[in-house]
């Protein structure tokens, strides 16, 4: 295996890290931002890995579609969609909602954990 995947499945993993410790301090906007990235880094770790390509993009469903040939996940593209969407949401106040450090709740950061699904 090449190193740079196993680079791209560390920084996955330090995510998911990430994710853990915001739940614990309520901050659910940055707990879905880190799974979001999480399953971005893993999803871009098992394409270089099994097709041998870089891929850009954010979008988890384009990412999981290259490789759904050989992968199935524990999730739908319904729930990796939903995880997609908290690359903006969860960040900007102008991406959808006013405020997402106070409106993104523990039950969405908790879905988002849920569906890393590897």
């Amino acid at each position: 295996m090449r190193d740079e995947v196993l680079y791209w499945l560390s920084e996955a993993r330090a995510d998911l890290r990430h994710v853990e410790a915001s739940m614990r301090l309520g901050d659910y906007n940055w707990a879905c931002f880190a799974a979001q990235q999480a399953a971005e880094k893993a999803l871009k770790a098992l394409i270089l890995h099994l097709l041998g390509e870089y891929p850009r993009g954010q979008d988890l469903v384009v990412l999981y579609r290259r490789v759904r040939a050989h992968l199935q996940l524990g999730v739908g593209e319904a729930a990796l969609s939903r995880l997609s969407a908290f690359y903006t949401l969860a960040r900007y106040p102008n991406a959808g909602l006013v405020r997402p450090s106070e409106e993104i709740a523990s039950e969405q950061a908790e879905e988002a954990l849920a569906t890393r699904g590897w």
